[in-house]
């Protein structure tokens, strides 16, 4: 795997719950419809960026467990983290750190949860372990859309299930085990 595609996938992985990191409390948001959905995020900055598409299965029980492990990642790793509606959508703007990735972004989420969710996300990033990356902080610009595509879960698939490019499948539960394998991660 080229080095820049596996850090854009990780960061894929990380960002599967940007739904849930965005809640500051997991009735924030409204419940996104069970079934199967797919998600397409889009990294315009910095250049270079891919498409990462993913499927997930969700159901109420793992929406929710989506949203509060999201939570607890962000009360983690963001010393700012300041979430307010706007209009039909929420405005998020956040300053997180992940290990040396360092980030001040300003999301906006948009969409009815149930058959379209579209997240962006602006900002700046210092710390990216890319080839070539530069020292000083990088404009970064990502679009997640999220599809509904069906109540049936397809492929094998069963809730909290999420499929990566590749076939790199995981459920939310072994997710959580995620923060318990990076104990020496320094966060803020």
């Amino acid at each position: 795997m080229h080095p820049r595609t596996a850090v854009v996938s990780a960061l894929a992985a990380a960002a599967i719950v940007p739904l849930a990191a965005v809640a500051q409390t997991p009735e924030a948001l409204p419940t996104r419809k069970a079934g199967h959905w797919e998600m397409r995020m889009v990294t315009e900055k910095p250049a270079g960026g891919s498409e990462v598409v993913t499927q997930m299965c969700i159901d109420a029980a793992t929406d929710r467990e989506m949203m509060e492990f999201g939570l607890r990642m962000s009360r983690d790793t963001c010393k700012r983290y300041d979430m307010k509606r706007h209009g039909k959508g929420w405005v998020i703007d956040a300053e997180c750190a992940f290990g040396p990735i360092k980030s001040v972004t300003h999301t906006t989420i948009s969409g009815d949860f149930q058959s379209l969710v579209t997240i962006r996300i602006e900002g700046t990033t210092r710390g990216l372990p890319l080839p070539g990356a530069q020292k000083g902080p990088q404009e970064t610009l990502m679009t997640q859309t999220s599809r509904w595509m069906g109540a049936t879960c397809t492929g094998g698939l069963v809730p909290g299930d999420i499929v990566m490019p590749g076939g790199i499948k995981f459920n939310i539960r072994q997710m959580k085990g995620l923060k318990k394998l990076l104990p020496q991660l320094q966060v803020r």
